[in-house]
């Protein structure tokens, strides 16, 4: 059924935004009695409306593992919590990982996800009950193994094949990272994407240690020379998760390849990575830069106005700048045309035959109060909290902050949750 938002504020002005076959059909100051016929209707009561978020990199079961582990040294955390942990991983396991990870992410804002993580199967399975827009990349992660990165290989292949995509979700390639993967994999990878028009996704230069241990193995080159050396970046549409630790020339690369950073400040600050995103530096070399939560492990939500407003704090505070990333520039990392374009999930824009993907702000809440300027509350005070209603191409996949099913998602990801952090 066609739907009507009626009365929401939009750049200031109170409208009506009708939706027909999941796009919006026009945008009214009126509404007349006929147009009121054979379709449903969303009252706005003037709240704000603003187009949906985007997640640019996440590993949405790691949501069970919020809380396990935490304020712990980044290795002794891997070796002693989140890997044993990840070995002990079920098909249950994932899927209700994948529904809970759903569930907080439309509860947020969130229309689109970057995903990266095992079992990719499952969270398309996950996507039928909760249809978000997603980029679902099939994990390689070989531990340095060529007859395992094979087997990922044939696997991953399998994958594409047998994999019906839509419009709305689509796949890609991961990589764990240069210390993480062989270089049979990598280059496998970078070629495979090339040859299939798929994106790729991968962590890069996240810590010091990974710097210089890429440098002792590869003859002085940084994860970035290095993956430049393997033609990975060539001709290939690549998310490189975290990049912190980068020196002026890789920078350059990353600029001549347009690869894409996803900024990830939470998680970058809970772990202590030990370096500030060099936003400016790679602002100024036209690097584009989207923003991401990572996994509910290390952040440890899936909030991204709250990760849009620690993005921009952390610049200010470390450059000195107080103009740097205004709330504007920070809320465009996440939501609008620019974004919608890098993730190909629309115009971002509300306007007539675009799609009709929106998030609605409570202006009643005190983070909203007083409306001085909508989008700096936005950003520096409201939260996911004040998101009331979610439509996504049309559809109302959260009305009055309520969601079809989450109390059984609750109540099964409780379940699972104690189950494998008590193995």
């Amino acid at each position: 059924m066609d739907l009507l938002i009626r009365n929401v504020s939009h750049e200031g002005k109170i409208v009506n935004i009708f939706v027909s076959k999941g796009k919006i059909d026009r945008i009214s100051d009126t509404v007349s009695e006929s147009d009121l016929q054979g379709i449903a209707v969303l009252e706005g009561d003037d709240n704000y409306i603003f187009p949906m978020l985007h997640n640019g990199h996440t590993h949405s079961p790691m949501v069970l593992l919020r809380g396990y582990g935490d304020d712990m040294v980044l290795d002794e955390w891997l070796n002693t919590k989140i890997w044993p942990a990840e070995a002990r991983l079920t098909e249950e396991d994932y899927y209700w990982g994948n529904r809970l990870a759903l569930v907080e992410m439309i509860k947020n804002g969130t229309g689109f996800f970057n995903e990266m993580y095992m079992n990719p199967r499952s969270m398309v399975k996950a996507l039928i009950d909760f249809p978000l827009k997603a980029r679902i990349h099939f994990p390689l992660i070989d531990g340095m193994d060529v007859e395992l990165a094979k087997k990922q290989i044939t696997d991953c292949s399998l994958f594409f094949e047998n994999t019906s995509w839509t419009q709305n979700v689509k796949g890609g390639v991961a990589l764990h990272s240069v210390y993480a993967n062989s270089e049979y994999s990598l280059k496998w990878a970078g070629e495979y994407a090339r040859r299939n028009n798929l994106p790729l996704h991968i962590h890069l230069c996240e810590t010091e240690q990974e710097i210089e241990n890429c440098r002792q193995k590869n003859q002085g080159q940084s994860p970035v020379e290095y993956l430049e050396k393997l033609d990975f970046f060539r001709d290939n549409k690549v998310f490189a998760a975290h990049c912190l630790w980068l020196d002026e020339s890789d920078i350059d690369i990353l600029s001549g390849h347009g690869v894409i950073a996803v900024h990830n400040p939470v998680s970058n600050m809970k772990l202590a990575a030990g370096r500030v995103f060099p936003y400016s530096k790679l602002k100024d070399k036209g690097v584009p830069v989207v923003l991401g939560t990572d996994g509910a492990a290390s952040n440890n939500n899936l909030d991204l106005l709250e990760e849009m407003k620690i993005a921009s704090l952390l610049q200010k505070h470390h450059s000195g700048d107080p103009t740097l990333m205004s709330a504007d520039e920070a809320f465009s990392l996440s939501s609008g045309p620019v974004v919608s374009q890098i993730f190909e999930t629309g115009s971002g824009k509300i306007e007539t035959g675009s799609d009709a993907d929106f998030i609605i702000i409570n202006r009643k809440s005190l983070s909203m109060t007083p409306a001085t300027n909508i989008k700096s509350n936005l950003i520096y005070s409201a939260s996911g909290h004040d998101i009331l209603h979610m439509i996504l191409q049309g559809e109302i996949l959260m009305k009055d902050r309520m969601i079809r099913g989450e109390e059984t998602v609750v109540e099964m990801a409780h379940r699972r949750a104690e189950i494998l952090l008590k193995s």
